[in-house]
């Protein structure tokens, strides 16, 4: 082992230790994750998260509020995937808020705020 200029041999081996035993911790809390078996709506809820991200990633914060022709001419020019432009362009013509407001227009399910 070579030896550190900040500090003598003895401290670089208990450090390195250390960072050992970091590691090994780190892999044991890894195994220990256990698999949960999603329900048919519990797939599906994932699904529709995965689908309202993929919408908000196309959808600036700060163009909001915005009316339904400007979120799709802003997804257009973001070079949205079809399935978000397919979405836009179902959405009614309104003014929405924010980017959940446009999921629950096109029928995308919001959860509900904890209390």
């Amino acid at each position: 082992m070579q030896m550190s200029d900040k500090h003598g041999p003895r401290l670089a081996d208990d450090l390195a230790k250390d960072t050992r035993a970091g590691h090994e911790e780190l892999r044991e809390t890894e195994s220990d994750v256990r698999r949960v078996d999603l329900t048919i709506e519990d797939s599906i809820l994932a699904e529709e998260v995965a689908q309202r991200a993929e919408l908000a990633r196309f959808l600036q914060p700060g163009a909001f509020p915005a009316r339904s022709d400007e979120l799709l001419r802003m997804a257009e020019d973001a070079f949205a995937t079809d399935d978000v432009l397919r979405l836009l362009r179902a959405l009614p013509d309104g003014r929405y808020d924010n980017v959940q407001a446009v999921w629950a227009a096109v029928g995308g399910s919001v959860e509900a705020k904890r209390a």
